[in-house]
């Protein structure tokens, strides 16, 4: 495929709810989806025990497409590169588990991370992985999106941790945030109002 064969402006990834999980543990995090692909995790895919109709509730994911892959993916199309991650925060219409505020750090730091990884010389920690992986110049990523359609207070609260976090580290980066299911609805206009 020639990069003339389609124009997309970005590319979002991996996509809704897979990235809130049924649950926190359930969530999707990007770690596992790097290195080795024999090696990634086989976790059982967040849609396999939400409908009945279902057929066969063996529905997984293996990673066999991870971030690395996505970031080569966005940038052989000539695409930006839109990451989606867990702001600590799992699916509110399932199980809606929240990490305290006080146990939002380890998602803080892997939105750190995955920025050096995209972005980082091969001196830096998860530059010199991307490096070994075979590319060793950065991904030029620019956006980041934190979280997937959470709403509400308790989102906020947790994006703007985020956000000053890696404001303080990243500038340049610009953050997307969602402001629930509805386009118009109470939580879009509470969305507004932040």
């Amino acid at each position: 495929m020639e990069k003339t064969d389609i124009k997309p402006e970005f590319i979002r990834f991996p996509g809704g709810c897979i990235v809130e999980g049924y649950d926190l543990k359930s969530r999707y995090q990007w770690k596992k989806t790097i290195g080795n692909v024999k090696n990634r995790q086989l976790i059982v895919n967040r849609w396999n025990t939400e409908f009945v109709h279902l057929q066969t509730p063996d529905y997984y994911q293996s990673f066999g497409l991870g971030f690395f892959e996505y970031f080569q993916l966005a940038e052989d199309i000539g695409a930006e590169p839109l990451p989606i991650l867990n702001c600590g925060m799992a699916c509110q219409s399932n199980s809606a588990e929240v990490a305290g505020l006080d146990q939002i750090d380890p998602y803080i730091k892997d939105a750190l991370d995955l920025i050096e990884f995209a972005n980082g010389t091969p001196e830096t920690k998860w530059g010199k992985i991307r490096a070994q992986m075979g590319h060793p110049a950065h991904f030029n990523m620019k956006m980041l999106g934190i979280g997937n359609e959470q709403w509400g207070p308790q989102s906020f609260e947790r994006y703007s941790l985020f956000e000053k976090a890696i404001k303080a580290k990243y500038p340049d980066i610009k953050l997307v945030s969602g402001t629930g299911p509805g386009p118009d609805d109470e939580l879009f206009k509470y969305a507004q109002r932040r």
